[in-house]
C-alpha cells in the first residue's frame, strides 16, 4: 500500500498518483488531484481494448455508478458523452445531441444573451434570441425566431424589417411552395420588386355566419355590415434580459434578468352568453390563460352575400375558398376569402359566351356576364384573359381566367 506514488520521477503534485515525464511548471486543482499526468510537451492517456469492445471513463456516486461518463465503441466507431444517466452527445457518422430524447435543453450564449440559440427539449421548440413566451404568442415587443414541432415558425422584429438580399443577379428572392410545388415568388428585376403570381383577397363572411357550398369564382357583393372578430387579451410574466440601450437600474448590468408583464391577444369565437369586457379562459400551447374579451379593430372589411343584382355596383370580388385554417375557430367563425384584385377565375353563366378582353359584370345569380361596353365601370368585376374553361360546375356555369378589377 502506498499513500502516494510518483511514476517515472518523484511525485510533487496531487494527493494520489503523479505520473511525470517532465516538469510542466503547472499546478493541479485540489478537486481533481487523485491522478495527475504531467509532461513538459504533449501528455495524455490511452485506453486500449479489443476491436469490437468499448473503452470508457465512468463517473459515479452513491446513487449511480454510471451517472456520467465518456466511452468509445470500437464496433461502430461511436463516441458517447453521458450526463445524469442520459446520452448527451453521440458522435459517429452522425453527431447527435440528446440521443435518449430526455428533457434536456441545449443552448448557446452570446455576449449579451444567455439564450442566443436554444433548443427546448420539453417544449419541442427552437429559438434564436427573443423571449420564448413572446415568440410563442406571435406578439410582444421582443425579437427573434421561434419554431416548434408543429411546423409553426414565428419571425418577430423589434421595430425593424426582415431583410432578404439576393446577390449578384435578378431573380426570385422568396419562393412559396404548397405540397412541394412552387406556387409563387417575390422577385427582383433591376429596381423593381414583383410578387408572382398575384391575387389579392379580402376576408369576409355571410351575415348569418353560415357556411353553404359556394362554387369557386362565384360573384360576391359587399353589404353594409362590418366584419367582427374577438380576442382574449391577457398578461404573461416574461423573464427578459437588460440589453444595450435599456434603462438599467442601479446595481444591474447588461445580461441581468428581470420579470416584466407583457400583454398578448388570442383570437376566439365569441362564446355564447359572453360579451366584450367579460373574463374568458383560453388554452395556449397547453397552458390556460385568463383575460378580458375585446373586439378586434376593423375599419375596412365588410361582410358579403352572393350577388343577386344584375350589373351591381356593390361587387366585392369572387369567392375563392373558406378560411379553414386550424386557428381554433373552425365551425364557429366562418370566414371566406374573396378575390378582388390580380389574376384569378370568374364563374360565367352557362348561356354566356365570352372572348378575351371582355369586361364582366354580375348576372344577378352569382355568375358573371359580359359587360355591354368596354368602359371600366364601378360595376366591372374583371377582364377575361383566356377563354379556356378551367372548371365546369354541375349547373353548367364555368370558370375562365381573368384579371380582377373590383378590389
Amino acid at each position: 500500500m502506498f499513500d502516494t506514488l510518483g511514476v517515472i520521477t518523484a511525485k510533487d503534485l496531487g494527493a494520489g498518483i503523479h505520473i511525470r515525464t517532465a516538469d510542466s511548471g503547472g499546478s493541479v486543482d485540489s478537486g481533481a488531484d487523485e491522478l495527475v499526468i504531467e509532461g513538459s510537451g504533449d501528455a495524455g492517456m490511452t485506453i486500449l481494448t479489443g476491436t469490437s469492445n468499448t473503452g470508457a471513463i465512468r463517473f459515479g456516486d452513491s446513487g449511480s455508478n454510471t451517472i456520467g461518463g465518456i466511452q468509445y465503441s470500437h464496433s461502430d466507431n461511436q463516441t458517447i458523452i453521458r450526463g445524469n444517466d442520459t446520452t448527451c452527445i453521440s458522435a459517429g457518422a452522425t453527431v447527435i445531441i440528446n440521443d435518449d430524447s430526455a428533457d434536456m435543453d441545449f443552448r448557446v450564449e452570446s455576449n449579451n444573451d444567455a439564450n442566443a440559440f436554444k433548443i427546448d427539449a420539453g417544449g419541442d421548440f427552437i429559438r434564436f434570441f427573443g423571449s420564448t413566451a413572446a415568440l410563442e404568442q406571435n406578439s410582444g415587443d421582443d425579437y427573434g425566431v421561434y419554431s416548434d414541432n408543429t411546423g409553426e415558425t414565428v419571425f418577430s422584429m423589434n421595430g425593424l424589417s426582415c431583410k432578404f438580399n439576393r446577390q449578384n443577379s435578378d431573380g426570385a428572392i422568396v419562393t412559396f411552395y404548397q405540397e412541394a410545388s412552387a406556387e409563387g415568388t417575390v422577385s427582383v428585376s433591376g429596381t423593381t420588386v414583383a410578387y408572382n403570381t398575384f391575387c389579392g383577397t379580402h376576408w369576409s363572411r355571410l351575415a348569418d355566419n353560415s357556411k353553404p357550398t359556394i362554387l369557386r369564382g362565384t360573384v360576391m357583393e359587399s353589404i353594409a355590415t362590418m366584419m367582427d372578430w374577438y380576442q382574449v387579451e391577457y398578461e404573461v410574466d416574461i423573464t427578459k434580459e437588460y440589453k444595450d440601450g435599456d434603462t438599467i437600474p442601479e446595481g444591474k448590468e447588461i445580461g441581468d434578468e428581470y420579470t416584466d408583464k407583457t400583454s398578448y391577444k388570442e383570437s376566439i369565437a365569441l362564446p355564447d352568453g359572453k360579451s366584450v369586457g367579460d373574463n374568458h379562459t383560453v388554452t395556449i400551447k397547453g397552458v390556460e390563460r385568463t383575460g378580458k374579451i375585446i373586439k378586434e379593430s376593423n375599419e375596412q372589411l365588410p361582410m358579403c352575400k352572393i350577388s343577386n343584382t344584375a350589373d351591381s355596383k356593390a361587387v366585392y370580388g369572387v369567392f375563392m375558398a373558406w378560411d379553414d385554417q386550424d386557428d381554433g375557430l373552425d365551425g364557429d367563425v366562418n370566414d371566406m376569402y374573396v378575390a378582388s384584385l390580380g389574376a384569378f377565375v370568374v364563374r360565367i353563366h352557362k348561356d354566356e359566351t365570352v372572348a378575351i378582353g371582355d369586361y364582366l359584370v354580375s348576372n344577378g345569380d352569382g355568375t358573371a356576364k359580359k359587360q355591354a361596353d368596354d368602359i371600366l365601370r364601378s360595376s366591372t368585376i374583371a377582364k377575361v384573359t383566356s377563354t379556356e374553361k378551367t372548371h365546369t360546375h354541375a349547373d353548367d356555369s364555368y370558370c375562365v381566367p381573368c384579371t380582377l378589377h373590383c378590389g
